[in-house]
C-alpha cells in the first residue's frame, strides 16, 4: 500500500518484474524516507518481507521461536562482535541521550560503557547499534529456541580485521564460504586473512547443511550453558560470553 501511495506503481510482482536494479533500489529509497504514512513500519529493509497472514504467515522471529511449524528445524545463527562499531558517533550528542533513544536508560551509560573497556575510541555508540541490531536479536531468538528445546547453534565472529582494528559486519561471510581470495575481501580482511580460521568456520557451515549439526566441537545452545562458539585465530566454544547484551538490552 505504502509503495503504490507513493509511487504510483502496484505492488505487484507483475509491475515490478522488469524493473532493474537501478530501478527497485530507487523505489527502496522512496519507501525509506520519513512521513507520516510511514508509522509502525520497520526503518530498515523497506522491501523485505513482510508477514501478510497468508504468503507469510507470521514474522520470522515468531516462526522460529514460537510458532509450532518447523518446530524440529535446526537454526544456526550469529554475529560478528562490532558490526556496526564504524559507524561514528552524531556530533553534540552525549552518549546517554543515543542510548536512551536506542532504548537504554540514560542512568545506565555507565554501565553499558563499563562493558567494552578495551572499545576503541569513537565505537561506543557503534557498538551499541551492533548490540541492539544483531545481538540482542540474535540473543532472544537463542534463547527463546533453547527454553523450547529446539536445536539451535549460536556463534560470535570474534576475528578483527588487521586493517580496522574491528570485526565488522558481513567479515564473517567470506570464512563461511571460504573465499578468502574473492574480490573485495582484501580490502576488509587485510592480505593475509588466516586461511585455518575460514577451513573451520566453512567445515562447520558444510556440515550444518549437510548433516544439520555443524559438528560434535560445537555443543548446541541450551538454557544451562548457553555455549556460544567463538571464531577467532584460536577458536573454542564459552558460556554465554554476551551475557551482558542480554542484560543490557533484554532484562
Amino acid at each position: 500500500r505504502l509503495l503504490t501511495a507513493r509511487t504510483g506503481l502496484p505492488a505487484t510482482a507483475a509491475a515490478l518484474r522488469d524493473l532493474d536494479d537501478d530501478e527497485i533500489l530507487a523505489l527502496q529509497d522512496r519507501l525509506a524516507e520519513d512521513g507520516p504514512d510511514r508509522e509502525g513500519l520497520p526503518p530498515m529493509l523497506a522491501l523485505a518481507p513482510f508477514a501478510d497472514g497468508e504468503l507469510i504467515p507470521v514474522p520470522p522471529a515468531e516462526a522460529l521461536t514460537a510458532g509450532d511449524a518447523g518446530a524440529d528445524v535446526p537454526l544456526m545463527l550469529g554475529f560478528t562482535a562490532e558490526e556496526f562499531s564504524m559507524v561514528p558517533r552524531p556530533e553534540g550528542l552525549p552518549l546517554p541521550v543515543l542510548l536512551g533513544a536506542l532504548g537504554l536508560a540514560p542512568d545506565r551509560a555507565a554501565e553499558f560503557a563499563a562493558a567494552y573497556p578495551a572499545a576503541p575510541e569513537g565505537t561506543l555508540f557503534g557498538q551499541a547499534l551492533t548490540d541492539v541490531m544483531f545481538r540482542a536479536p540474535n540473543l532472544a531468538v537463542a534463547d527463546a529456541r533453547a527454553a523450547r528445546e529446539r536445536p539451535t547453534w549460536l556463534y560470535e565472529f570474534a576475528w578483527r580485521s588487521p586493517l580496522l582494528g574491528l570485526s565488522t559486519h558481513c567479515l564473517d561471510l567470506p570464512f563461511a564460504f571460504d573465499l578468502l581470495d574473492a574480490e573485495g575481501v582484501p580490502e576488509a580482511a587485510g592480505d593475509t586473512p588466516p586461511q585455518a580460521l575460514a577451513d573451520a568456520v566453512h567445515r562447520a557451515w558444510v556440515a550444518f547443511v549437510k548433516d544439520q549439526d555443524p559438528g560434535a566441537d560445537w555443543p548446541r545452545y541450551a538454557p544451562g550453558t548457553r555455549a556460544t562458539k567463538v571464531w577467532d585465530a584460536e577458536s573454542r566454544v564459552e558460556e554465554d560470553p554476551v551475557a551482558h547484551v542480554r542484560e543490557l538490552w533484554l532484562n
